[in-house]
């Protein structure tokens, strides 16, 4: 292939599919007490930046392993073919540029000549195209990174510089998927040490970690994106990072000094901590880090199951159950949204108007039991460990349950126990106080969460529904975002009315770091980590 630019009319670009998606154009801005500028000072270099998160990951292997861009760690080393930006637009990340063939069957992606992985080597086009295949093996991606990637039929590497991604059906959001969160780069030398030492290509590399404790990230020193003094960012030496599953006591670390930032504080703390502590501290505050949805056990073999005769009456029953407004102010203390759909109502892809939600009425659930035979029917309410807000979500739908009739029980697991719950056939769980990270564009939640193909749904939820397949496979074939809410709309609609996943509650954030980190703000959508923005541009003034 010669290095030409496309041809009017023969298919996207970067920037004419920039143009026309506001798939990731934030309608809402962080909220904050800093400065909105990150360079209104001159950056200094130097220096630690001790951090705690509210999770750590389950492994190294950031393709084996969920690597959350908002709360892991790890995040910070990894990179992919495109970035994101403070307002959650894509950037170019080790990718320039990227174009369509006319059919959105073909993507092609003008690699950044002189990116180099944490040993060195340079990412070229081979090296993306071994990553690409490494996601695809079931045997290795997870489930959540390998979603992201189960449209590309086969990947080509055209030179050192140009990659071709030829896919099974027409994409014209395709380069939404391949932002590095999920679908991040490793060195193809690196594999057989990626579960203890990872190579990625980010702006921190790996240096030690114990989960739950520490891990120790350090200045990659040649990074592709620059500073404002002319060297590459970042700007900090490097990252020690102490994750801390209770709110209290990630804001006790704060106060004390023993940690520079943290991610997030308890909702319940945010009110106070802004009014006591606006000497010592800036705030910030994100719209939606993501949403809290119950996932309900619908797969084969469960009474709850999309096939089971009793099945979409028993969701009922449990969804008439849920009073939003109680999770509102019990959970969330009254900040963030009620949801019957994923975006909150700033965002440019919120709906108005998204039928079949189901109002909270507890009669009704116990009308359906006394109906079904099915009074003090069981069932298990589990929660992961690492999020308070899913334990708390959890302890309330298991009480609302049991004032509807259900013969409810609640337990709460550290990740790889669920994990491995989830895989079990049978009804072994009933309903999952569970979240979802933001998505950037609505695809990353449609297809990756509600296709019946979509690896999560199958393993998580099990919820089938043809109709919802054909509206988001037409949806990701189109670059008009008009329509493609009008099709999300029906999506959601129909999701209401099975109720095999309910849509709850926005998650919010708010975040907090001494006064002398400078040039930091998070993202939109709680992320510390972006293009010329956040910890790569964050330095210390004294």
């Amino acid at each position: 292939m010669t290095d030409q630019r496309p041809e009017a009319g023969k298919g996207l670009n970067r920037r004419e599919f920039m143009a026309t998606t506001t798939a990731a154009a934030g309608a809402a801005a962080v909220a904050g007490s800093a400065s909105s500028s990150a360079q209104a000072m001159t950056p200094k270099r130097g220096g630690i930046l001790k951090y705690s998160s509210r999770v750590d990951g389950r492994g190294l292997d950031p393709h084996r392993s969920f690597v959350y861009y908002v709360s892991n760690p790890m995040a910070l080393t990894t990179m992919g073919l495109v970035d994101l930006d403070k307002n959650m637009a894509m950037a170019p990340g080790v990718a320039l540029e990227w174009e369509s063939s006319k059919d959105l069957k073909k993507w092609t992606f003008r690699l950044r000549q002189g990116a180099e992985y944490h040993n060195n080597r340079t990412i070229d086009a081979e090296s993306v195209k071994w990553n690409i295949e490494r996601i695809q093996d079931p045997t290795i991606g997870h489930a959540f990174t390998r979603s992201a990637v189960t449209n590309v039929e086969r990947v080509e590497a055209d030179g050192k510089w140009l990659v071709h991604f030829y896919l099974k059906t027409p994409s014209a959001i395709f380069p939404s998927n391949m932002i590095y969160y999920p679908v991040n780069l490793i060195a193809p030398d690196s594999a057989d040490q990626a579960d203890e030492h990872p190579i990625g290509c980010g702006a921190f590399k790996f240096k030690s970690w114990k989960r739950y404790a520490k891990t120790e990230l350090l200045r990659f020193e040649n990074y592709f994106e620059m500073g404002a003094d002319g060297k590459p960012l970042p700007y900090l030496d490097g990252v020690e990072a102490y994750p801390k599953r209770e709110d209290k006591v990630r804001l006790t670390a704060l106060r004390s000094g023993e940690v520079d930032m943290i991610e997030n504080m308890s909702y319940f703390d945010v009110t106070d901590f802004r009014k006591d502590y606006a000497d010592e501290f800036n705030t910030w505050s994100s719209p939606q880090v993501g949403l809290a949805h119950y996932n309900i056990n619908a797969k084969s073999g469960s009474p709850f199951a999309m096939d089971a005769p009793d099945g979409k009456m028993l969701r009922a029953a449990v969804a008439h159950a849920i009073d939003k407004e109680g999770v509102h102010q019990a959970v969330f203390n009254g900040l963030g949204e009620k949801m019957n759909q994923f975006y909150v109502s700033s965002s440019p892809w919120h709906m108005e108007g998204v039928k079949n939600e189901k109002e909270y009425d507890p009669e009704k659930s116990r009308f359906i039991l006394r109906k079904l035979n099915m009074q003090n029917m069981p069932i298990n309410v589990v929660a992961r460990s690492s999020y308070q807000y899913m334990r708390n979500g959890g302890e309330i739908l298991h009480a609302m349950l049991l004032d509807a009739g259900f013969a409810a029980t609640n337990e709460v697991f550290d990740n790889p126990a669920l994990q491995a719950k989830y895989d079990k056939p049978g009804d072994d769980w009933g309903v999952d106080s569970t979240a979802s990270s933001f998505r950037f564009d609505p695809d990353g939640w449609h297809s990756r969460w509600l296709h019946s193909e979509a690896p999560d749904n199958k393993r998580r939820v099990g919820f089938k529904n043809e109709r919802v397949d054909q509206l988001i496979t037409e949806a990701k074939q189109s670059t008009d975002a008009n329509l493609r809410k009008e099709l999300y709309r029906e999506v959601d609609g129909i999701v209401n009315d099975e109720a095999a996943l309910i849509y709850h509650h926005s998650v919010p954030l708010t975040g907090a770091a001494v006064k002398n980190l400078k040039g930091y703000e998070p993202q939109l959508s709680g992320g510390p980590n972006y293009h010329n923005g956040g910890v790569r541009t964050a330095y210390f003034d004294s």
